[in-house]
């Protein structure tokens, strides 16, 4: 029986370190396929590719799209999409893939119902698979104002990034970034009208400076209709100011009204007791009629 026992636990600890040797190898192997994957470009069905969830750019001009797929059958895609694995190959329906850069040109595979499209595999979480997303998109500058805005402003919520720790991240300034989050006061009906009519970021920056939503959409009509550039826009947002400040100004001041005389007469008592404690000799005196009340107040000099 000892023996038997014996032999049970060697094999129990043969068998542990049989499976701790495959799952080593196994790591090793996944560790070489990720190194491999970097360094190889990868024909992958555009129906396993999912769009990043994190994608800054909200809008495809499906203009540009059909544009960019012309060129597309013309010369093929130049540049591979770069993904990341999102589920592994062992399953049954097949690897996904997320992409990190590149949506405009899946979409454009899809229209022309490519069958594979150049990937490379880039080994990243999530995380980091949106922060490279946005530096992506910013450094092509494919992004609107406000998409750019609403980037940044997602990446520091998100990731709880201080406003300083993002600029260093985006190799950008900390007032660049204050300057970008602060376009997001304005209203969307008001974001819409500024890039519908190509106005600038001047443009969207001038008018943040107008704190009434119905001014300032008055203000943003008015440069709509008069074609403002931003030197006469910023000029006119000015000359509202000054005179908003000259209408405050103007305004009268208001005096107050003291509907019970006894509020008043108690708030004079108040006063002399207040300079008699600080050592005066004031004297007061009150007469009262029926038709007034008369008070002497004598401080001498």
């Amino acid at each position: 029986m000892k023996l038997l026992s014996m032999l049970e636990v060697k094999k129990n600890m043969q068998r542990e370190r049989l499976q701790a040797e495959w799952e080593a190898i196994k790591r090793q192997k996944q560790e070489l396929k990720r190194e491999d994957d970097a360094c190889r470009i990868h024909l992958l069905d555009p129906e396993r590719l999912c769009p990043n969830l994190s994608q800054p750019r909200k809008s495809f001009s499906e203009e540009s799209i059909l544009k960019l797929a012309d060129s597309i059958r013309k010369y093929g895609i130049l540049q591979p999409i770069s993904v990341r694995r999102i589920c592994d190959e062992e399953t049954p329906f097949g690897g996904l893939y997320e992409v990190i850069a590149g949506e405009r040109r899946l979409r454009a595979a899809k229209l022309l119902n490519m069958q594979y499209v150049p990937c490379i595999i880039i080994d990243v979480d999530r995380e980091d698979s949106a922060k490279l997303a946005l530096v992506e998109n910013m450094h092509r500058e494919q992004l609107n104002i406000f998409e750019e805005a609403c980037a940044i402003s997602t990446l520091c919520e998100k990731f709880s990034l201080t406003q300083e720790q993002a600029a260093s991240f985006l190799c950008v300034s900390q007032s660049y970034i204050a300057n970008k989050i602060r376009l997001l006061n304005l209203t969307e009906p008001e974001r819409d009208l500024i890039i519908k009519n190509s106005l600038t970021e001047r443009h969207a920056r001038a008018l943040v400076r107008i704190s009434d939503p119905v001014q300032r959409l008055k203000v943003l009509g008015y440069i709509i209709e008069h074609g403002l550039n931003v030197q006469k826009s910023e000029e006119y947002i000015k000359q509202l100011f000054c005179h908003n400040e000259q209408t405050q100004e103007q305004k009268p001041v208001r005096k107050m009204v003291i509907k019970d005389i006894r509020i008043f007469l108690n708030s004079l008592d108040r006063a002399v007791n207040t300079v008699k404690e600080a050592g005066i000799p004031i004297q007061k005196s009150k007469t009262e009629t029926e038709n007034e009340i008369q008070l002497i107040i004598k401080i001498p000099r």
